[in-house]
């Protein structure tokens, strides 16, 4: 690791001159040769360097001579110094460039008309540049292709022994899944153990691959890479907001490719801090939902026998319709909308509009209410922000990261890269607490298992172990002296030693945790939905706000507090104010200045109410027919909240359901109209990643059958209701979303976000801090297990299980997960079944064991209802931001 980067975030490293070319370049001392060399323009054939890890040395290419040296070196292995004189090319050069394709070629298949790479192959592309025409000594390997793997083929007579594939899983991803070993006289690329490879199956070693000895199973000789037409879009899975190739050949999806191939490798090596332009498993191999045969493809009505199909003008009037019945009979405020994050800023715009302006409600919120809501208003309350404080690039310099309930390595794969990029290159030390030792706890300096649920807890913990050993950054606090009182009071009666027996973590843990948060020159806190989605976590989020501000990691250089978020455009969805608290921006809804701004631009008055209702209040109006009429967007309560919510008793008591969805889901078969929905790859738009970033989609394809754009159709019922919206293009919405908000689109840069908490401290800390820290809470009476529902790295949602290749990898298994002590103490066998029961009901299901669950802890995935595990949930709402809790239940396990 020691060439990259050349720099830390404390030390810069020397700059040196050395004589390229007979040119006199600056450089910095210790660099690889190679990338000075390319830092100037020049491309010198290497065929197993890549930017983003550790030069390997293997293939022999990157030959230049030094003056000095009798022989050629290889410049990516090299390190430049000063006074060094370099020549790049020569004939001598080219014939040893030349020697060394040969050689590569002498053992390679020339299959090339059958191989995936063809057309897209370096080494084809080295013997064409360097005249490569007559192998005299060639001879075949005869290695059987490796098709062990679930996604993923290896054709080793093809491989060059780059170690493209081995380096980036080991150095990038730090999962090293795969190595060198030698079998029938040649180095083969294997699996870990010459086993099946298992893995996060991202993709990236096929990616790197400069040879096409790594195949794809799903598109493997479905096509010819000049064949396909590549549209750039970003991935709508998560919110780390990935740029995407999406291939597709006529009508269909071939495969989905990103930035990072063997064909990029001339990067800058000190940007990896922003990324290495891959793409995890949900990306790569999760595109088949988009031209499923299951996809809505015309609009469907409810008549006598059930939804028919619709021609879309009728679709269209009967909606408009049914709402303008609704609202004339009972009022605008009988009318409510729910739309999905995984819309774009556009749709989610003219959704807010639509709902607002045309029928005049402010009941509105978006999937972003399921947890990011605790996130943003905390923040906002708090701080003035409403997003994630640090960069990619602050992340994977910080040298302290608290990452506490957020699983980031399943939910946010590519972004937790920047946090093992922080832990390799910069030593960080990584406190991860979480009720099961996750992928990126194993990476962890300082992993802390704690009982689930008792996350907030154990952040109470660290700000009363702050104050305890006098960890007080002096400058942060002594600028509220009233404020930091009220938290030693609120703090001061509470029991380390309690917190750590209810936590299960041992007090000098905590303490070690503290100090090294406090002490670090750049300390990062990530928190996930073990914080956000689980009972409290609006008061959670202000009790890092508390700890991030008296150790004085507020507003400091590459410190901050930050979480990943699930969907696609969770913070598109606030940005554009689709929640009842905020017009877009986020501005306070009751705030008059944008009122008038909004009810200029739109045209109309916006609703005259102070606040409308939130996802949860919606459905409780619903279920007291106080709410008439529902519009959903993509949105599905009924297959996300448990059934004690009766989701399905409040939407049989509306008079009017309207769905528009790219699949007919449960929810949209209780409908009376159903509007078939465009899918990502179907739009052009923006979305907005966690880090601010706004980032085009470009359609790929056409829309599918009838189906269309969201903002199409909302655009459609507002003009059969007499309130039209002129927009033609997506561009007139983005002209008018400029309007309102200057500088939104700002082409993926991220603008500086700073804290202004003056307020917060001078006035509303001193007055709500106590409630933060209760003294002498008890848990509830408990049944003995803890029950979670948790995330997987191959699904997002719902929206992956109908991703064939993703079920392919990760099929519903219907088991629970539990420890191996738990399992060996209930008598179990792999084949058993188990009866599980909470306060709602009880299911049987498989079961296996988990050794990274601790004892008295079981899980299940949330993205199946097969069978209904998160039935055996509760809800509770939170008082003040509405979220819904039921992550998390207590359970007893008998054997069936």
């Amino acid at each position: 690791m020691g060439l990259k980067p050349v720099t830390t975030p404390d030390v810069e490293a020397a700059t040196i001159e050395l004589t390229l070319d007979g040119e006199v370049v600056q450089a910095k001392e210790g660099v690889s040769l190679y990338d000075v060399i390319s830092s100037t323009g020049k491309i010198v054939p290497a065929m197993c360097y890549h930017y983003t890890f550790d030069p390997f040395g293997s293939c022999g290419m990157c030959l230049v001579f030094q003056e000095g040296k009798k022989a050629p070196v290889r410049s990516c292995t090299a390190k430049a110094a000063a006074g060094m004189v370099i020549q790049t090319e020569g004939e001598d050069l080219f014939l040893a460039r030349k020697k060394a394709v040969e050689k590569h070629l002498s053992v390679h298949p020339l299959d090339c008309p059958v191989c995936d790479a063809d057309g897209h192959c370096e080494l084809q592309d080295m013997a064409f540049e360097h005249g490569v025409t007559n192998l005299a000594n060639a001879k075949q390997k005869n290695i059987p292709e490796d098709t062990r793997s679930l996604v993923l083929d290896f054709n080793m007579n093809r491989c060059i022994a780059c170690g493209e594939c081995i380096n980036i899983c080991k150095d990038v991803l730090r999962i090293d899944a795969l190595q060198f070993m030698k079998k029938g006289g040649f180095t083969q690329v294997v699996a870990k153990g010459d086993q099946a490879l298992d893995c996060e199956f991202c993709g990236d070693c096929l990616a790197v691959c400069p040879v096409g000895a790594i195949t794809n199973k799903f598109s493997k000789y479905a096509y010819k890479p000049w064949q396909l037409k590549k549209t750039t879009t970003t991935c709508n899975y998560c919110g780390d907001g990935c740029q995407i190739y999406v291939e597709t050949k006529d009508t269909e999806v071939v495969r989905v490719t990103s930035p990072l191939s063997w064909k990029n490798k001339w990067g800058d090596r000190t940007d990896t801090v922003n990324g290495h332009d891959g793409i995890c498993v949900r990306g790569r191999f999760g595109f088949q939902f988009i031209d499923s045969d299951t996809r809505l493809k015309t609009p469907l009505v409810r008549t006598e026998s059930g939804l028919q199909p619709s021609p879309w003008l009728d679709a269209l009037d009967l909606a408009a319709g049914r709402l303008a019945n609704v609202k004339a009979q009972y009022g605008a405020q009988a009318i409510a909308g729910l739309i999905t994050a995984r819309c774009t800023n556009e749709d989610l715009y003219v959704f807010q509009k639509f709902m607002r302006s045309v029928i005049g409600t402010n009941h509105l919120d978006s999937s972003a209410r399921y947890g990011h809501l605790n996130f943003v208003r905390a923040m906002k309350h708090a701080l003035g922000l409403h997003r994630m404080m640090n960069t990619s690039e602050e992340i994977n310099k910080a040298k302290a990261v608290l990452i506490i309930g957020a699983n980031i390595t399943e939910t946010n794969p590519v972004a937790s890269l920047r946090v093992k990029s922080a832990m390799g290159l910069y030593k960080a030390q990584t406190i991860v607490v979480d009720s099961m030792q996750t992928n990126i706890a194993k990476l962890a300096s300082h992993p802390m298992m704690v009982k689930p649920g008792t996350e907030g807890l154990f952040v109470q913990g660290l700000v009363k172990s702050v104050l305890d050993q006098d960890l007080i950054d002096e400058e942060a606090t002594s600028a509220f002296p009233e404020a930091l009182h009220a938290l030693r009071q609120a703090v001061g009666l509470l029991s380390l030693e309690d917190m750590a027996s209810r936590t299960g973590v041992g007090l000098e843990q905590i303490h070690e945790a503290a100090r090294i948060f406090a002490e670090a020159s750049r300390s990062i806190i990530i928190c996930g939905e073990g914080i956000l989605r689980h009972a409290g976590g609006y008061q959670h989020m202000l009790n890092l706000i508390d700890l991030a501000w008296i150790t004085g990691k507020l507003g400091r250089k590459g410190c901050g507090i930050n979480t990943y978020t699930e969907e696609a455009n969770e913070q598109g969805a606030v940005d554009m104010g689709v929640a009842p608290e905020y017009l877009p921006g986020p501005v306070s809804f009751t705030d008059s200045q944008a009122r008038e701004t909004f009810a200029r631009v739109w045209g109309n008055n916006l609703p005259d109410v102070d606040r409308g209702a939130n996802l949860t209040e919606i459905l409780d109006r619903c279920q007291k027919g106080e709410i008439k009429a529902l519009y959903l967007v993509g949105e599905n309560p009924l297959e996300t909240l448990p059934v004690s919510y009766d989701v399905t008793s409040a939407l049989a008591k509306l008079e009017v359901l309207i769905c528009q969805d790219p699949f007919l889901t449960e929810i949209a078969k209780m409908a009376h109209v159903v509007f078939p929905a465009s899918t990502f790859a179907e739009k052009d738009g923006t979305v907005t990643n966690q880090e601010g970033k706004v980032q085009f989609l470009r359609p790929a394809l056409d829309s599918l059958g009838e189906s269309t754009l969201d903002w199409h159709i909302m655009v459609g019922m507002a003009n059969g209701l007499g309130s039209p919206m002129e927009y033609e293009t997506t561009q007139d919405i983005q002209n008018e979303i400029r309007k309102v908000l200057p500088g939104y689109y700002n082409l993926g840069k991220v603008s500086h976000v700073a804290p202004a908490p003056s307020e917060y401290f001078s006035k509303a800390f001193s007055e709500e801090v106590a409630l933060r820290y209760p003294v002498g809470m008890k848990s509830p009476t408990q049944r003995p297990f803890a029950l979670r529902m948790i995330q997987l790295i191959y699904h997002s949602g719902k929206l992956s299980t109908r991703a064939s290749g993703l079920m392919e990898i990760s099929p519903n298994t219907s088991r629970l997960c539990m420890s191996t002590q738990d399992f060996n103490n209930l008598g179990l066998g792999v084949h058993d079944r188990v009866r599980v029961t909470s306060d709602q009901g009880t299911v049987e299901m498989g079961v296996e064991e988990d050794t990274s669950l601790l004892p008295g802890t079981c899980t299940v995935p949330e993205h199946f209802n097969d069978p209904p595990v998160k039935d055996l949930m509760s809800v509770q709402v939170d008082p003040v931001t509405g979220v819904p809790y039921f992550k998390l239940t207590y359970v007893s396990i008998e054997k069936a």
